[in-house]
């Protein structure tokens, strides 16, 4: 019996010592996962650097151009981006180019735009002047000032407006709505003027100057144009000025005829 009872206990101690090796195979087998995963970011981050590296240096192959272009140079343009197409397709900086392709003067919106796989297209939308302003500068619709770099052909019949600095935007408003009330006698407001004073001159097509003043322009071009209807239109070709700073009526002076 003492026997049976020594090796049950033999037996019972060896299975704790199996027990005891459990926990560190178990540790081995965490670091074992644990460089696995560090292994597979390395190499997910490894091939991400290797595809965008392949990516930036892909080049663009074609530039189009878009648009109506009537006073930009297409070879001015192509200068610009030029200097911008050396990062390669995905690098370019699409606002960067937009900006330098608007400082051109004529120049009101560019589009940049790339086309896969290595295309970038350009729309390029050009200035729509409505008035000369000053001394060799251009109003657009906005009433943005912008000087070309050529002087704009004389036969572009637009109007001449001039007046002090930061005035642009209102004698744009108010040569439109003159204009308007012009147009129903068929008369053109080829000048439109501000002094420093904040005194206004129009010039009409014929050459007749209208002195309208300071204070309320548009009522006094109304008060001429019930004057002209009635009394000036069969002979406004002699009129040479209309001074229309009179509270209840008008001064016209005529041109002389020849040989008076």
């Amino acid at each position: 019996m003492q026997r049976i009872s020594a090796k049950s206990n033999r037996f019972k101690r060896s299975r704790p010592e199996r027990g005891e090796r459990q926990p560190v195979s178990r540790e081995w087998g965490r670091i074992f996962n644990r460089l696995l995963l560090v292994a597979a970011v390395m190499g997910f981050v490894y091939g991400v650097e290797r595809l965008g590296s392949q990516l930036e240096s892909i080049p663009v192959d074609r530039v189009v151009f878009a648009g109506d272009f009537r006073h930009v140079s297409r070879e001015v343009l192509v200068d610009r981006v030029t200097s911008h197409l050396a990062v390669g397709y995905i690098g370019l900086d699409l606002e960067a180019i937009q900006g330098e392709l608007e400082q051109e003067p004529w120049v009101y919106r560019a589009i940049v735009e790339r086309v896969w796989p290595r295309e970038l297209k350009i729309t390029i939308v050009e200035e729509a002047p409505i008035a000369v302003w000053g001394n060799g500068g251009l109003l657009n619709h906005r009433g943005k000032i912008f000087l070309p770099a050529k002087e704009i052909q004389s036969d572009a019949n637009l109007p001449l407006l001039s007046g002090p600095e930061g005035s642009a935007i209102e004698i744009m408003r108010q040569y439109r709505l003159m204009s308007q009330l012009l147009g129903d006698e068929d008369l053109v407001l080829q000048r439109l003027q501000m002094n420093d004073r904040g005194a206004w001159t129009a010039t009409l097509n014929g050459g007749a100057v209208l002195v309208l003043g300071r204070q309320e322009p548009l009522e006094k071009l109304r008060r001429f144009m019930w004057v002209y209807k009635q009394q000036l239109a069969a002979d406004f070709e002699r009129v040479k000025r209309i001074d229309t700073r009179y509270i209840n009526g008008l001064a016209v002076s005529w041109h002389q005829l020849e040989g008076s």
